[in-house]
């Protein structure tokens, strides 16, 4: 009577490997893990606390809590609804084939910027909003940081380059 069961979160398990192998953490060739994907890219992003915890993930065995399944889904550029229970839109930019009032190229954009890795994704966002946040300001009280006051061009002449 040594009949495997089918561990309990098996289909989020396929899921979580469909997304990591399309987002290019399959297994290297050669490979002796008996997982088609890398574990430790997964260890990381989840902020698992051990190796253990991410093979579990794979395998079916363990469910990540809330936080740690979003940082997943937004590194791998999938929806979290998606990743955990398999309904809804795979992809985030999938959701946004229904927006009606936002211009064509406002919706290529995010789709461009939602398929950038994270760590390219936060400081394009930092900056769109810092250039809001300028763009209210009066224009007497625009100002750069001491450090970049030689590259402001808005009120230079270009003949003098």
């Amino acid at each position: 009577m040594n009949q495997k069961t089918e561990a309990p979160y098996q289909e989020f398990a396929q899921r979580l490997i469909e997304a990591m192998c399309d987002a290019g953490h399959s297994s290297r060739e050669g490979s002796w893990s008996r997982l088609p994907v890398e574990i430790e890219p997964l260890r990381r992003e989840a902020q698992a606390k051990s190796l253990t915890t991410a093979r579990k993930y794979l395998e079916g065995e363990a469910f990540p809590r809330r936080h740690r399944l979003e940082r997943v889904a937004d590194w791998l550029n999938v929806n979290p609804d998606w990743l955990a229970s398999g309904t809804g839109p795979r992809h985030k930019t999938e959701q946004w084939d229904s927006v009606d009032d936002l211009p064509v190229e406002a919706i290529a954009l995010a789709r461009a910027w939602a398929a950038l890795p994270r760590h390219y994704r936060e400081p394009i966002r930092s900056w769109v909003v810092m250039a809001s946040i300028v763009d209210s300001l009066p224009e007497d009280a625009k100002q750069l940081p001491p450090a970049a006051v030689g590259l402001e061009r808005r009120r230079q002449d270009r003949e003098k380059e």
